[in-house]
């Protein structure tokens, strides 16, 4: 079984690159100068070193400080030319290789004039691998690119020249890249404490810039839930309360010209962000629905959702159960159609509790000339309220695991909240209940018939009209529904 990657290190790749870029074009710099530095050092020892008795080994000495500051001099003015990481650590190893392969000339030369033994070479490929490796923050294998030639020419050239004891030169060849191992213990060291703690302070500012934008979204969200209603004659009140910063639970509420309620409750398929952008768009149809459908009934609204839901976001397994309920103060009357949401219900003012079923499968499940939704109607006394929920409402469990349920809730309806808020009573009730986490949105309305209306009803649009007016508006969905 494949181990999956690190999340961190997918998130932030381009940003470590980056920041690896810009650490080793820095620290490229810092290395110049303490070559720079050693090289000056070497020169005034070599000056000094001429006024006593090894006069060709200080002349020698001065030569090879002079090349490493010219070897050094140009590369550190090349530096800025180097654009992107590869560059730089080719010109590293040119650096190096150039800087080795003086040392090596040097030693030859002194190794012809007796004035060296072969452990200087050596450590000259030490020190060049310890101070890269101390200061650039390049990876073990890329620190060994530069060094590895230089180790087989000394070894080559230790073979075909060197006239010591056979087996004396074979273990020390042998032993030779053991001079290594320091330079790549601190890279792999530095790197990966670099890591950790890139990656810790990259998720310290990601978590902090989502928290922001989660905070903004949701605000934005929010603002798409109506305005408590209250004309003195229905009153509707509602809660809710996301399991994250977003959900996919969704309230509209639109008051016809005529003063008729129009009421609808959503609960889209899944959880946080992706629930919520699809909530965003459903919002949109239902916002295009009423303004160019003000009288559409619920059975209407309900098949023109559907239509939308099914051509745009099944493919992608999106679903989801809605009510839409319209309550007439005229006529006390509410009406209903219900796509696989679970039932409402109408508490009367005496005390009596009824449900209003689902009258329909899920939106989005089947196409429209396969999708068939009723429409029910029953009639309502001053004082009677129709509550309204989403499933986080009733599938909260206690400590014993046992489950609120329908019936549970419908049990909370035979009390008498002292505030007259039912949604707040209600998700007060379910907080109590539940033991641990919210593991659902909750979304609980209201919808309260206080008084009948009694100015004149204005006059419906004929149903001829009005049935013309939905099929149009499906049909030009159909035409043109965007993909996602």
């Amino acid at each position: 079984m494949s181990k999956s990657p690190d999340t961190s290190q997918v998130l932030f790749k381009r940003e470590y690159e980056r920041e690896l870029e810009t650490w080793l074009h820095r620290r490229f710099g810092y290395l110049c100068m303490v070559f720079v530095a050693l090289g000056f050092l070497q020169l005034v020892v070599s000056l000094i070193e001429m006024f006593g008795d090894n006069l060709g080994g200080a002349i020698l000495t001065a030569l090879r400080s002079g090349g490493l500051l010219c070897i050094v001099a140009y590369y550190f003015l090349q530096r800025e030319q180097y654009e992107t990481r590869d560059a730089v650590l080719r010109g590293l190893a040119r650096m190096i290789l150039a800087l080795g392969g003086l040392s090596l000339a040097g030693w030859l030369a002194a190794d012809q004039l007796g004035l060296t033994t072969v452990s200087s070479v050596l450590l000259s490929i030490f020190f060049l691998h310890i101070t890269s490796c101390l200061f650039l923050p390049w990876t073990p294998g890329e620190s060994l690119r530069p060094i590895l030639p230089l180790l087989g020419i000394w070894i080559i050239f230790k073979l075909l020249f060197s006239a010591s004891d056979p087996t004396a030169i074979g273990l020390m060849i042998i032993i030779s890249p053991a001079i290594l191992l320091p330079g790549l213990l601190i890279c792999g060291w530095r790197l990966r404490s670099h890591s950790k703690q890139f990656r810790s302070t990259m998720l310290g500012k990601h978590f902090k810039t989502l928290r922001q934008e989660f905070t903004k979204a949701r605000g934005i969200h929010e603002s798409m839930f109506p305005d408590e209603y209250d004309d003195g004659y229905v009153r509707m009140q509602y809660k809710y309360i996301p399991m994250r910063e977003l959900g996919g639970d969704f309230l509209h509420v639109h008051i016809g010209a005529e003063g008729l309620v129009h009421l609808t409750l959503l609960d889209v398929t899944g959880h946080g962000l992706p629930a919520t952008l699809s909530v965003n768009r459903i919002y949109g149809e239902l916002e295009r629905i009423r303004a160019e459908l003000p009288r559409a009934k619920p059975a209407d609204v309900i098949r023109l959702l559907n239509r939308y839901m099914n051509l745009t976001m099944s493919k992608h397994n999106i679903y989801a159960t809605a009510i839409v309920l319209q309550l007439d103060p005229y006529g006390g009357e509410i009406t209903w159609a219900s796509a696989g949401h679970p039932p409402a219900f109408l508490r009367g003012v005496n005390g009596t509790v009824k449900s209003l079923p689902a009258t329909g499968v899920v939106l989005g499940a089947l196409p429209d000339e396969d999708f068939e939704i009723d429409e029910k109607t029953m009639e309502l006394s001053p004082g009677d309220m129709i509550l309204a929920y989403t499933d986080g409402a009733f599938e909260v469990r206690d400590r014993k695991g046992q489950q609120l349920g329908l019936d549970g809730l419908r049990d909370l309806l035979h009390k008498q909240p002292q505030s007259g808020n039912w949604p707040q009573f209600i998700c007060s009730s379910v907080e109590k209940y539940k033991a641990g986490r919210t593991e659902d949105d909750v979304l609980v309305t209201a919808l309260t018939y206080i008084s009948q209306r009694l100015q004149t009803k204005s006059a419906p649009a004929p149903e001829i009209e009005v049935e013309a007016n939905i099929s149009s508006a499906a049909s030009s969905l159909k035409l043109t529904s965007p993909d996602v």
